[in-house]
This record gives structure tokens, sequence and C-alpha cells, in this order.
């Protein structure tokens, strides 16, 4: 049987891992933090990404991912700093639902057990005799047939890989918090999304509204499933274009304080939104300095961020994720029921991957000059 070692258990690896055991392969995730992820905010994922998990995870689990997720319907909103309407127009999916990423990928990992291995920081690989094997950092290793890198932005599988790419800041920094989703908040966001447009600063609304509260609904679908208690919430991102004063501050580890500076004067209902917030990321955003090159073909691939690492403005980095988790799986499978070479499968894969992901990442960029002013202090 052919066995696959996924590094990495964000989403697409778990997604990855869901599908190659649903195809009837061998299938081991390791992970290099000690334990579950506390970091959880609203991702949108456009309908290809419902599909994926439609397709991979067994029904009750699919059900509570279903059950957990909210609408991202109604119109996308422009106001200005004084929530004075500007538009009503912005462009989005209208087939896309809301998940909360922690509580999406505590429902991935439900049912694969020891199959994820916690604790296990890649040091190298190695592909030798018609295998490959990885060296954790423990002194710990693992030798399998195929070895995907499915560790994010920060691959330590592509700076083997594919060492000539090199990650690299963006012109874009900002801060993302979420604030409880109460009924005066929620007036805020009442469509899929809205973007508030202030002197050379954008600041961008999504609601988190659970179809259900996912501990209670964890408890009825899928039993034994530990799964947190969460509050509906408003999630906001300011973002910072390149040019502006503020992108230079060095203060950015103190930013509720430098957001509230920044929107000093705006609406009252978003000022306490700010207040209110927990803090849950503050950067500046990081991208690859050159399209993802092709790599020579062996038994050692990538996935998701690892190979086409989006702006968070594109809204689009986990739905390619899960679709390169399909189609790969659907790639191994072939090759593990023998109707065609490995290699080839994964040369096929790697192609369909770059031609996707490159376009992905070039996606995300256009939305950035969307949704942020080409200069600081421009309207």
């Amino acid at each position: 049987m052919t066995r696959v070692l996924v590094i990495g258990a964000g989403l697409g690896g778990l997604t990855l891992a869901h599908a190659l055991i649903r195809a009837g392969l061998d299938v081991g995730v390791y992970e290099a933090d000690d334990g579950e992820r506390t970091q959880g905010y609203r991702i949108g994922l456009a309908a290809q990404g419902t599909d994926a998990l439609r397709a991979v995870l067994p029904e009750p689990l699919y059900r509570l991912a279903e059950a957990t997720s909210g609408s991202l319907t109604g119109p996308g909103l422009l106001f200005d700093e004084r929530l004075t309407l500007l538009g009503s127009d912005l462009p989005g999916p209208e087939d896309a639902r809301a998940f909360d990423r922690q509580v999406l990928r505590r429902v991935l990992l439900g049912e694969l057990g020891d199959r994820v291995a916690f604790g296990k920081r890649l040091k190298s690989f190695e592909e030798a005799d018609g295998s490959v094997t990885a060296f954790f950092a423990d002194g710990t290793r693992a030798t399998g047939d195929v070895l995907v890198g499915a560790d994010g932005g920060n691959s330590a599988v592509r700076r083997r890989l594919v060492p000539q790419v090199r990650l690299v800041d963006a012109d874009l920094c900002g801060a993302m918090g979420r604030t409880p989703a109460t009924a005066r908040f929620l007036e805020l966001v009442p469509g899929r999304g809205t973007m508030v447009k202030g002197p050379g600063i954008t600041l961008m609304l999504g609601r988190m509204t659970f179809g259900r509260e996912p501990s209670e609904a964890a408890a009825e679908l899928v039993p034994g499933l530990a799964m947190p208690y969460r509050e509906s919430y408003v999630r906001w991102v300011l973002l910072v274009p390149p040019g502006h004063p503020a992108a230079a501050t060095p203060g950015w580890d103190d930013a509720r304080d430098l957001v509230l500076e920044l929107i000093d004067g705006w609406h009252p209902d978003l000022l306490d939104l700010v207040r209110g917030a927990d803090l849950s990321g503050v950067g500046r955003s990081r991208v690859f300095d050159r399209p993802m090159p092709p790599w020579p073909v062996g038994r050692t691939t990538l996935l998701g961020d690892a190979a086409h690492l989006t702006l968070a403005s594109g809204g689009n980095g986990a739905t390619t994720a899960m679709q390169d988790a399909v189609r790969l799986a659907a790639r191994l499978a072939e090759a593990g029921q023998g109707r065609r070479d490995l290699l080839a499968a994964l040369e096929e894969y790697q192609h369909d991957l770059l031609e996707r992901g490159n376009a992905a990442v070039e996606a995300g960029k256009r939305a950035q000059h969307r949704f942020v002013p080409a200069e600081g202090g421009a309207r």
C-alpha cells in the first residue's frame, strides 16, 4: 500500500489526509507544533472548498462542518470612515460559506487519531531506493513512498526543494482582531462583507455567525469529539498600504492602541469594535519573491501555501489548498492502484498545482490593489 508522509497539519494537509484515507492509501501527518493551535478566525471557502470537504470527510464530520459554518450572502458594502454608504457592489463569490479556522481544523482532526503526530519539526528529508525519509528534530524519522510539504508559507520542505524561492515582506501590513457579535456590531456587516475606506487606510469587516454553536453541534453530531465553546464574532482587518507612515512604525506589538490611533475620529461603532476585540494577528504580510518555478520531479511535492502563498486580501488560500489536496489524492490513488506511474502522476499534479497556484497568487495581488490605495494618504 502506498504510504504518504504529510508535513503540516493545517487545513490543506488534513484535507489531504482524509482524501488519501478515502482512496485507500496509508498516511501519516507530522506537525511541528506541540499541540493544536489556538489561533482561530473567520475564513471564507468558495464552492470548490466546501465541495472538497464534502468529497473527503466522513458524513458525520461534514455535517458538523456544515452546521457550524455561517452564511456569506448579501451585498458587499463600501462605507467611508463615518459610515456613509458609498457603494453596495463589492466583488465576492455568491456561493461561499464562512468557517472559523480553529473549529474547522478540529473537525478535520476528527477520526484521524494517531495518524497525526505533533512535535515533529522537520530537519531534512532524503529520497533513496524508491522511497523518501523525513528526519525530525526530536531524532525520529518516518519513511514512505511520497512526501508532501503542506507546512505553510514558511515551509521547511519548500526551502529544501525549491531553495531559490525566498519569502519576503509584502508592501502591506496591518492588524487583525475579532469582537463578540453583538447586534450593534452585526449591523456593520449585513451582507457578505464590509469595507471601510478612510484616509489612506482600509478596514475590512466580516461576520462569523455560527449556524450552530460548535460545542453543542459536536455533542449531537459527532459524540466524543472535543470542541471548544465559541461565540459568533465580527472579524476585522486593518490594512495599511505602502507609503503610509504607519507602515514603518515599530509599534505594531501594541496593535490595539496603534489601530485606535489610526482610526481616531472614525464612527463610534468602529472605535468600539476595535476596543472590544481580541487581537489574533498583527504584522506584515509575506509573499514569495517570484512565481513558483517547476522543481525536479521526485517523490516530494508541495501543497497549499507552501507552493502558492497568497495575500489574505485574496480570500482564496484555504480553498486553493483544499483543491490541491483533492487533486493530489486522486493522482496518488491512480498510482497506488497501478493505473499509472507514480512519478508521472506527481509531475501532472505539479503542473496543475503551479498553474492554479500562481494564478491564485496573482488574484491576491489584484485584490490588494482593490482594497488599499496605491499610495499612503490617498483616498
